[in-house]
């Protein structure tokens, strides 16, 4: 069983295709914190966790479906203490590496808050990175992708924007990435 992680019912509305669980968490690194270590205590038959949501990104890029290969705490800084931006006390990375296999790879940054695309990352939200922590520390495989609903271009409002776009995700996430893994997942059956 795979098990496909998403903050809200709006990014992927209704059932998903058999093989495939679906855990809404809550928008913020706390409540995917929350959801996803408790689905991972009560349930071990995951083979794989897959983390879907619409995010923010450059103009060029929003509509597009991304994969994504890493993910940072964006808003972590704990430069005071001595550490790199984004690595907090007891961690060694500044960024989580993903198994995503996809044509086209993002470095995610992860934040309690709305954000604009950085040098060290192409895309923001708000859940990436602890739900990519918790499938670290449970030994589950983390895929991630993102639709890029939102921009900063233009001085538009990214509430409004994700309003207007999030559905638009769903049906490309579904045929892109959960039919051709469901496929593949067949073919190994035989």
């Amino acid at each position: 069983m795979i098990l496909v992680v998403i903050a809200l019912e709006q990014e992927l509305p209704g059932p998903l295709p058999s093989g495939y669980k679906k855990l809404i968490t809550g928008v913020g690194k706390v409540n995917a914190t929350i959801a996803l270590t408790t689905e991972l205590c009560y349930n071990t038959t995951y083979t794989k966790v897959i983390n879907f949501v619409s995010v923010g990104g450059s103009e060029a890029s929003k509509g597009q479906l991304v994969g994504v290969s890493a993910v940072i705490e964006r808003d972590m800084d704990c430069t005071p203490l001595g550490l790199p931006r984004y690595v907090s006390p007891g961690d060694e990375e500044q960024m989580i590496i993903t198994q995503t296999q996809h044509d086209s790879l993002f470095v995610c940054g992860t934040g309690d808050s709305f954000s604009v695309p950085h040098i060290n990352y192409q895309i923001c939200e708000m859940e990436a990175y602890a739900l990519a922590k918790v499938c670290h520390k449970f030994c589950v495989p983390f895929d991630c992708y993102k639709y890029i609903s939102d921009s900063d271009a233009d001085g538009e409002d990214q509430g409004n924007e994700w309003r207007e776009n999030v559905h638009k995700g769903a049906e490309l996430f579904t045929s892109t990435v959960l039919d051709k893994e469901f496929n593949e997942e067949q073919l190994e059956l035989i």
